[in-house]
């Protein structure tokens, strides 16, 4: 076989592929990947507005807890914390 750097032939079916792949036709409409991409986008960017908005603390269970702990009513189940620490561990082996 030999090789002379030539690009191979594009079979009949195939040879709008190296046209512009940006447009695409439904019926007489016209709709493109970047009118896509945008709305996507914007979908993405409203959900990261969402939670940007919500805080990362829960502040009323956080309450709470100091409450439980102040009052000595807070109890620590050793059982299922150490079951925890397992797992996590396990999983940030793999």
């Amino acid at each position: 076989m030999k090789i002379d750097g030539q690009q191979p032939k594009v079979p009949v079916h195939d040879k709008n592929v190296h046209k512009d792949k940006t447009a695409i036709s439904v019926g007489n409409k016209k709709s493109t990947n970047l009118e896509k991409t945008d709305t996507k986008q914007f979908s993405v960017s409203k959900i990261r507005e969402k939670i940007t908005a919500e805080p990362d603390i829960n502040m009323e269970r956080v309450k709470a807890l100091k409450a439980k702990i102040k009052s000595g009513e807070y109890q620590v189940d050793t059982k299922k914390l150490a079951g925890n620490l397992l797992k996590n561990s396990l999983l940030e082996d793999l």
